[in-house]
């Protein structure tokens, strides 16, 4: 809903070269998406206030074990 804030969070676990491809709708700070690491775990969240047409992803943790 509209003017109502909502949110979840991603853990990863890559290896390797990881990609994502991600949405449109995700901005990031700076405008570009983060680096994925190449072993371990990544989190991300995302929030919402406009019923999902907009999320904004933050990075909240990255090489995590």
């Amino acid at each position: 809903v509209t003017g109502k804030a909502g949110a979840f969070t991603l853990i990863t676990t890559f290896s390797g070269s990881p990609a994502i491809t991600w949405p449109a709708s995700v901005k990031w700070a700076g405008g570009a998406a983060p680096t994925l690491t190449t072993a371990g775990i990544d989190v991300f969240t995302f929030m919402t206030t406009d019923g999902g047409t907009t999320w904004f992803g933050f990075t909240s943790g990255q090489e995590m074990s």
